[in-house]
C-alpha cells in the first residue's frame, strides 16, 4: 500500500508538470496579453510639419516600448518616431513634443505607409500593431486601431502537447 501511495504522488506531480507545459508555462515569444488592443491618433501641422498625438492600449501586459514605424500593411519596417509613455507603467503612449517630419515622411504618412507598434518583453518585435490611416472626417489627422492580427508575423499562442507513462513492475 505504501508503494501505491508513492506512485500516486509521482503521477500527480507528473500530471501537474504536464499541465504547466501544455498551458505554455515558462514559454517565451507568445502573446501574454488577453485580447490586447489599442487606438489613437496623430495630427500633422502642414505648415510646421510637426506631429502630435497619443495612443492608448488595453490589456497589454508589460509594454516596454512603442513606436511609429515605416511599413505598409503586412510589412515590418524601421522606427520613424519613438513614442513616450505619458507616465511610468501607463497604457498611453505620446508623440514627443516638437516631432517634425520631412516632406518624404509626410508623403508616406499620407499614403498609409506608417504604423504604430507596441512592444513587450516577451514580444520585442511587437505585441500589437495598427496601420495609421487618414481620418475621413478631419484633415491632417491620422488614426490607428491596434490589434494582434496586424502584427508581422502574427504572434500565436504556443501549441503544446505532452504525454506520460507510469509503469509499476514487480509489485
Amino acid at each position: 500500500m505504501k508503494i501505491l501511495k508513492k506512485w500516486s504522488v509521482v503521477l500527480i506531480l507528473l500530471t501537474a508538470v504536464m499541465l504547466v507545459v501544455s498551458c505554455g508555462g515558462g514559454g517565451g515569444g507568445s502573446v501574454t496579453s488577453t485580447a490586447p488592443s489599442g487606438s489613437g491618433s496623430l495630427t500633422l501641422d502642414p505648415v510646421t510639419k510637426v506631429i502630435s498625438g497619443s495612443f492608448t492600449t488595453t490589456n497589454v501586459v508589460n509594454a516596454t516600448l512603442a513606436h511609429i514605424h515605416d511599413g505598409n500593411i503586412g510589412v515590418a519596417g524601421p522606427v520613424v518616431v519613438p513614442l513616450q509613455q505619458s507616465s511610468p507603467g501607463s497604457a498611453t503612449w505620446m508623440v514627443p513634443a516638437n516631432s517634425v517630419l520631412t516632406d518624404a515622411q509626410i508623403a508616406r504618412l499620407q499614403a498609409g505607409g506608417y504604423y504604430v507598434n507596441v512592444h513587450t518583453a516577451l514580444n520585442p518585435a511587437g505585441e500589437i500593431r495598427g496601420q495609421l490611416n487618414p481620418d475621413s472626417t478631419t484633415a491632417n489627422k491620422f488614426v490607428a486601431s491596434l490589434n494582434l492580427a496586424q502584427e508581422v508575423p502574427t504572434p500565436t499562442t504556443p501549441v503544446a502537447t505532452s504525454s506520460g507513462t507510469g509503469v509499476m513492475g514487480g509489485y
